[in-house]
């Protein structure tokens, strides 16, 4: 950020001093009419009433506050954060547990099969067992994954196999964080169930936020057989040993130390534990929930070593329509621009497990805008780049507010379109209001030293409810 709001106020503005005029400070009203426009009056007022607030504004001063950083909607990190969660998904009591046995003859041996009895998230393991049979390969579309917006969730919900191993997820260039260690020979097992050695399974899961485009890897690591032999190389995302498993949508993880989002969005992932000749390929040995708050992990396709990544950088601009002229709540409008960049990247691989990721090629994609508020009661015209949006043309009630009163909803969509024209660095966004009695005026985004109608700030920044001037806190560091 060029300077916190609360420096730029205090010093800028410089209160506490003598009230000084300048030609930015106040917009002078116009010399060749001996009566001043509408919007002259209304400006004047309102430039006059922002600078008692909050004192003389410097003339160099900018009003556009985001930091530049990359990320989508209104989410976003600067860097990988990943937390090992308490506990895994609870099955309840587990001593019902539906079952049959089935014989691999292999080894001839006779294994115990689960087909659900749980007390607890009995529809998600039924889901599993009927989507993963045992012994029945399964096509499914390989799952490589990158970073989204939003905090996401990954919990291992099912083991499938005798082998032993590590399951570990490497996000970006962090070093990999083991999820769970499969420490028993068991064949099929849920948390709740008794290991080989006395001890309870707790497959537990693990909690991560990274900047969108970060790849993500999940991986079954030092795999030892049921023979004690060590298996070489990782089986997971990075070779085509994970892969997405249809389950009903309505399908989602009860979950005791998380509380999601009503949008929540989840993917199943089955990972194969083998990659033998004379693997089955069912992807059971170990299935994962990968839990979006909302939004889960884009996919990402390898092919012939490269893949592509879609990110965003994005502005929120908060519009004053000048329908008070001592109101500085900046909620008239509020919407958000996104602008997409597609990177190509390479990667090389070792055993499984990616060891390089590097960016070859970066194109510009589309650009949207989001209308989050509107607390406003003048019909407007709004304006980002070439693209052009009207509030009664869009089919508001000119005369309401939205999403600035009450409870605000800082995640709510009222519109959304693309944009064409916008510069990200010019800020080429303003705003043409009618007011009651048929005249328009024309609001831009304000030039070094101006007053304010319009600024731009991180889309993480929430906005004011109705009548409530912006604070100084909002910036402070």
């Amino acid at each position: 950020m060029k300077r916190n709001l609360l420096q730029q106020f205090v010093v800028a503005f410089g209160i506490g001093t003598a009230f000084v005029s300048c030609s930015k400070d106040i917009p002078t009203l116009s010399q060749e009419n001996a009566t001043p426009s509408y919007e002259e009056v209304q400006k004047q007022s309102y430039a006059s009433n922002f600078v008692k607030k909050y004192g003389n504004i410097n003339p160099n001063q900018t009003w556009d506050f985001t930091t530049g950083e990359n990320q989508l909607a209104t989410r976003g990190v600067s860097s990988p954060q990943i937390e090992i969660m308490e506990n895994g998904i609870d099955f309840g009591d587990v001593s019902k547990l539906q079952t049959h046995e089935v014989t691999f003859s292999r080894h001839d041996w006779d294994y115990i099969v689960i087909d659900g009895g749980a007390e607890k998230n009995n529809d998600l393991l039924s889901a599993i067992a009927s989507a993963l049979p045992e012994k029945k390969k399964w096509t499914g579309k390989p799952a490589v994954l990158v970073a989204p917006s939003s905090t996401f969730y990954i919990y291992p919900i099912f083991s499938g196999g005798n082998i032993r191993f590590d399951l570990k997820v490497k996000v970006g260039d962090e070093e990999p964080v083991t999820i769970f260690q499969k420490d028993y020979t068991n064949f099929q097992t849920i948390n709740g169930m008794k290991k080989n050695n006395g001890e309870t399974v707790n497959m537990k899961g693990v909690k991560i936020q990274a900047p969108v485009g970060t790849p993500v890897e999940i991986y079954l690591d030092n795999l030892i057989s049921l023979e004690g032999l060590t298996i070489a190389g990782a089986m997971g995302t990075t070779n085509g040993k994970a892969v997405y498993v249809d389950v009903p949508e309505n399908i989602v993880p009860e979950l005791n130390d998380v509380q999601l989002k009503e949008n929540a969005v989840v993917k199943y992932i089955g990972i194969e534990d083998n990659a033998a000749g004379d693997s089955d390929n069912d992807y059971n040995d170990v299935v994962l929930a990968v839990i979006g708050d909302p939004d889960v992990p884009q996919e990402k396709v390898i092919s012939n070593n490269t893949y592509e990544v879609k990110t965003c950088r994005g502005k929120r601009y908060m519009i004053e329509d000048l329908g008070a002229t001592d109101d500085f709540d900046f909620n008239d409008v509020v919407v958000d621009v996104e602008e997409y960049t597609i990177t190509t990247h390479r990667v090389t691989s070792e055993n499984g497990v990616i060891k390089s990721d590097e960016i070859t090629d970066t194109r510009l994609g589309e650009t949207k805008a989001i209308i989050r508020a509107m607390g406003g009661t003048l019909d407007f015209e709004l304006g980002i780049g070439n693209t052009k949006w009207v509030k009664s043309e869009a089919g508001f009630n000119v005369a309401t507010m939205y999403n600035t009163q009450g409870t605000i909803d800082f995640d709510r969509v009222l519109a959304e379109f693309d944009v064409t024209g916008y510069d990200y660095s010019q800020n080429n966004v303003s705003i043409k209001v009618d007011e009651k009695d048929g005249k328009v005026f024309t609001i831009t985004f304000p030039k070094a030293g101006e007053v304010p109608m319009i600024i731009a700030v991180d889309p993480t920044q929430q906005w004011m409810g109705e009548r409530i001037s912006v604070p100084r806190s909002w910036f402070t560091e």
